[in-house]
């Protein structure tokens, strides 16, 4: 079956030891490939775009400053190609899993684990996955927001719905 995301939610934690800054990214589109059937053999293929220019860091400062230090125009996509699932667990329509893939943004390709659950039926999707990104390996260092600096590594959680494409 042929799935199209229709929303979805990216959440990046950056911890500092003085303050934790959340930035919130809500323009997911994609396209999920899986049979309900034979996701714990045969996984699914599936490939996201996040929309790099749609963000909340919480207020105006920070989103600012996230934009010109992350030169957020001049890369306004992110993408992510699902290459492969493991540890597939099917309790009727709701599994656990980890996905495999690779994230591509800033002209450079990561390599991503993300451990996740979620449900998969003849009416649509519905899944959560979590990941750390040190995000020196996309060519960045951690912003200062005024008189502290967040960690280079960051914590990734994401959260996609799409229903069957027809």
């Amino acid at each position: 079956m042929r799935y199209r995301v229709t929303t979805g939610r990216l959440t990046v934690q950056a911890r500092s030891r003085v303050h934790d800054t959340t930035t919130v990214w809500n323009k997911i589109t994609g396209e999920i490939v899986a049979d309900p059937d034979t996701l714990a053999t045969a996984g699914a293929t599936a490939t996201f775009e996040v929309d790099m220019t749609a963000f909340d860091a919480g207020d105006f400062l920070k989103n600012r400053k996230l934009r010109k230090d992350f030169d957020l125009a001049g890369h306004p996509t992110a993408s992510f190609t699902l290459e492969r699932m493991t540890g597939v667990v099917r309790n009727g329509p709701d599994f656990t899993a980890t996905a495999e893939g690779v994230l591509t943004w800033r002209g450079r390709k990561v390599g991503l684990v993300l451990v996740g659950h979620g449900k998969l039926d003849a009416m649509g999707v519905n899944a959560s996955a979590t990941f750390e990104l040190d995000i020196r390996t996309l060519g960045l260092s951690a912003p200062r927001f005024l008189m502290f600096k967040v960690e280079d590594e960051v914590t990734v959680a994401v959260t996609i719905q799409g229903q069957v494409a027809t």
